[in-house]
């Protein structure tokens, strides 16, 4: 019968990691790779596995996934991260299609949370990605060139599509989200510093973050959500903005 690794980097995750883990205990194994954490993460983990791997990944976590499937043992990878859930229905149909399958990898659709509320709108759902592939078909692409990468396999023909959905609660309080927010517009700004991407005032700082906004919240339907999906789409138009405003302030510490 084939057999399944699940694969989990983390960082500071006890609040996350505990359903996290209970979600795939039915794998055959579990890898985790612990970026430092300064909680209870490892302690947490200790209780499901032993395989856990400490390893600093100077800030690019895509490393530490690449670094899980390398260190896992079995045929196939299961690639997730510790706010989302394997639901019990999408283990049955994981366990099904690995056990007689010829494809070399599967999209799995995502639903995403935002402050308790699953949200279909916004672009947010189906939102697939391929996360269960068998090892040495595919790896996350290093953040410095992709941050919005996710892993690949070339021959489309040999991907498939799973029916039920993981859970992905992305975030539970808008302190979170800011802190995320951060973290997440100083890789972009530093992704397309190192792409020498080239700057429009115009473009950059009002018709990009504009188009976003109205594309989110009209045309994909975020105002259903209240405001929810406002915040949502504003803070995607500020994504952009502070991105380039990011890259804006490193270009000017080259003068």
């Amino acid at each position: 019968m084939a057999r399944i690794s699940v694969v989990i980097a983390t960082k500071d995750e006890e609040r996350n990691i505990r359903d996290c883990l209970e979600s795939v205990k039915w794998a055959d194994e579990i890898v985790v790779v612990d970026d430092e954490s300064k909680d209870r993460t490892v302690e947490i983990c200790r209780e499901y596995t032993s395989n856990i791997i400490p390893n600093d990944s100077n800030g690019d976590f895509h490393v530490n996934k690449n670094l899980g499937i390398e260190k896992s043992s079995e045929d196939w990878i299961l690639s997730i991260d510790a706010d989302e859930r394997i639901t019990q229905e999408l283990s049955r149909e994981i366990k099904d299609v690995i056990g007689k399958s010829d494809k070399l990898g599967y999209y799995i659709s995502r639903k995403n949370y935002f402050m308790g509320r699953w949200i279909r709108g916004c672009g947010w759902f189906p939102d697939y990605i391929i996360r269960l592939f068998r090892k040495g078909t595919a790896r996350w692409p290093l953040m410095a060139d992709d941050f919005h990468g996710t892993p690949h396999i070339k021959e489309k023909a040999k991907t498939g599509y799973l029916k039920n959905a993981m859970l992905h609660y992305a975030y539970f309080s808008f302190t979170q989200f800011l802190e995320k927010f951060n973290l997440y517009t100083s890789a972009l700004a530093k992704q397309e510093y190192n792409r020498g991407k080239k700057m429009n005032f115009l473009v950059c700082f009002l018709l990009k973050p504009c188009f976003v906004f109205f594309r989110k919240y009209l045309f994909l339907r975020g105002y259903i959500y209240g405001f929810r999906g406002f915040f949502i789409s504003v803070s995607s138009a500020l994504t952009i903005f502070m991105t380039y405003a990011k890259l804006w302030e490193m270009r000017r510490k080259d003068l």
